[in-house]
């Protein structure tokens, strides 16, 4: 892949931008389409991103529209816990990542909770996170991170 910055138009949103135009596709952070970079149009390129970064200092953009606000809340917790935890090499990591991503979405959880998204394995995971001190016991069968 070659190292070259473009400012290009956003086919959803028209606005200008910089995008690194040796990639395939491009996410606009303004609309969050993703288009591929071969059909952007292209208004000015260079291998120098600095150079790129001055044209478009120097750009009119008031026509645009404003950049779309991004939440910094998670839409799906669990689905991004299951993923960190997937994604996770050795057991006694996976098993950290769960018991505090457990506890920062119940606050405190049981055998069940861990069951309905790891079928089968509540009591031998709980188990482990007890044994290796990752979670206390706060009442009958309710667990928290420690």
């Amino acid at each position: 892949m070659i190292d070259m910055y473009g400012i290009v138009v956003c086919a959803g949103c028209k606005r200008k931008r910089i995008a690194d135009i040796g990639c395939r596709t491009s996410v606009c952070p303004y609309c969050d389409r993703s288009s591929p970079v071969e059909r952007m149009e292209v208004v000015f390129a260079d291998k120098d991103q600095s150079v790129v970064r001055r044209v478009f200092k120097n750009i009119d953009s008031s026509k645009y529209p404003d950049p779309k606000k991004r939440s910094d809340v998670d839409p799906d917790p669990m689905s991004t816990l299951i993923y960190e935890y997937e994604h996770t090499s050795g057991e006694l990591e996976k098993l950290t990542i769960l018991a505090a991503g457990l506890t920062r979405i119940y606050d405190d959880f049981s055998e069940d909770d861990v069951n309905e998204h790891f079928p089968g394995k509540g009591e031998r995971m709980i188990r482990m996170m007890v044994y290796q001190g990752l979670v206390v016991e706060l009442g009958s069968g309710r667990y928290r991170s420690v």
